[in-house]
């Protein structure tokens, strides 16, 4: 389980195993890149200058390419190649729209976490909440995926959970539009309904929580023109 989260934690599927193939280990970097935004959208991904940029043939890349257009994060063009996909309004609200129902349904089915769980989860918050989201995003995205999963966890519904991931991945492209401000942490008011075991507290939190991102979404995504 501990592996898990750390795979959670980077916000990313971390392929990066002795046995992990070479296109998956180029597409987690690729990834990467994409969800944190040094790619940008539409940026023309050429396989000759990626795999000198990665020290690999064009084999793995062009497979990894490959991967990564039918995860959603890259479109071809049969006679221009790869680019980094758009980030469009309909494609967020759908997709915020199934991590809600899936996020729901992990939470309406969440174990009541036990005293020492509760200490593990404000101890994951307050590193969160003393990273400065300006000056160093990529750790406080990173600190985020791992309490964000910790959460998740609590419910017995893995399949759900898997899914959730892939949806963190996808969404997280989106996540990096809005305002890098401080502010209330919704964390905070669900890890207090999880410690009194009020379901209707924790559901309620949560989509309060949910509909504020999804608008600041809004209009984040609109401002970019």
């Amino acid at each position: 389980m501990a592996k898990a989260a750390e795979k959670a934690s980077s916000g990313v599927t971390k392929g990066a195993t002795a046995n992990a193939s070479l296109p998956n280990l180029v597409a987690d970097e690729l990834r990467t890149l994409i969800v944190r935004g040094t790619l940008l959208p539409g940026e023309h991904l050429g396989q000759t200058q990626l795999a000198e940029r990665f020290g690999r043939s064009k084999v793995p890349v062009r497979e990894a390419l490959k991967l990564l257009a039918t995860e959603g994060f890259l479109r071809h063009d049969r006679n221009r190649g790869y680019f980094v996909s758009p980030l469009e309004i309909d494609e967020a609200r759908q997709l915020y729209k199934l991590r809600r129902w899936i996020e729901a349904e992990l939470l309406e089915t969440a174990e009541w976490p036990s005293k020492e769980k509760i200490a593990d989860l404000r101890a994951q918050f307050d590193r969160l909440n003393r990273i400065d989201q300006g000056k160093d995003y990529h750790l406080w995205m990173e600190q985020l995926a791992q309490l964000r999963y910790s959460l998740f966890d609590l419910s017995p519904n893995k399949v759900l959970l898997r899914e959730a991931i892939r949806l963190w991945t996808l969404t997280d492209r989106y996540r990096a539009l809005l305002p890098k401000m401080p502010g209330e942490s919704p964390e905070q008011r669900l890890i207090d309904a999880l410690e009194k075991q009020d379901r209707k507290a924790l559901l309620a939190n949560f989509g309060v929580a949910r509909a504020e991102v999804e608008t600041a979404l809004e209009h984040a995504i609109a401002d970019q023109g």
